[in-house]
């Protein structure tokens, strides 16, 4: 990695460790002077307060990650997920999710299609650093070990959703079956349009050239 781009991605991180948290501590704000219409749409706002605070927590680790050197995503895929992010909490600050139809299943596609990119990454990561007699067989054992893998994060959350009502006796995640059957309906379509996304890199590149893009920390330039 050259000095130039190890400054350029240092610029980018810092401006996101900047301003993303703050972006969020104003939506924060918004929702704490009662002006958000997702309150009136029927999310409770403390939901919406908690909600804030663990994005834009997160919008904090991810640049931090980068700047303490610890790992190195591709630039398009911090900014696909960092605008995700505010594109949830946004979305459900204006109630968005309880007064459109469609947009909760919209956000559902975007969501699974990056998380698919990241367990895509993850595993071009294992087959390059495995030993040369572990592998996933070709191209397509690993995008089949792709869908599958996605796919179960997308159950995992809809659970993690029911497990959260039933433990706090509300109703804030979960708005019935047909919501959560609609939603694995979504993340079945965003797994399977990253799915077949990473089988055309696959079909261009190796899975070792898809992993150089990310570096560890022992990888970069020292300070």
């Amino acid at each position: 990695m050259s000095e130039a781009n190890d400054r350029r991605e240092r610029r980018i991180a810092w401006a996101m460790l900047i301003f993303c948290p703050l972006m969020m501590l104003m939506i924060l704000a918004y929702v704490s002077a009662g002006n958000a219409p997702g309150l009136d749409a029927g999310h409770p706002m403390e939901y919406l307060q908690m909600t804030c605070l663990l994005w834009m927590t997160i919008s904090v680790i991810i640049p931090l990650l980068r700047l303490l050197r610890f790992v190195s995503l591709p630039i398009w895929f911090v900014f696909l997920v960092q605008g995700d992010m505010f594109l949830y909490v946004i979305s459900l600050c204006q109630g968005f999710y309880l007064n459109l139809s469609w947009w909760g299943d919209l956000t559902h596609i975007i969501a699974s299609a990056i998380v698919t990119g990241f367990v895509f990454i993850a595993l071009c990561l294992m087959e390059s650093k495995s030993p040369d007699h572990v592998t996933f067989g070709s191209k397509y054992g690993m995008v089949l070990m792709l869908f599958l893998v996605a796919l179960s994060f997308g159950c995992i959350w809809e659970m993690m959703e029911g497990f959260t009502d039933v433990l706090t006796g509300t109703s804030y995640m979960v708005y019935g079956a047909t919501d959560t059957l609609g939603d694995l309906v979504a993340d079945f379509v965003g797994v399977s349009l990253m799915t077949l996304a990473a089988l055309v890199i696959l079909s261009r590149q190796d899975a070792e050239s898809v992993a150089s893009k990310v570096r560890l920390g022992r990888k970069m330039i020292p300070f």
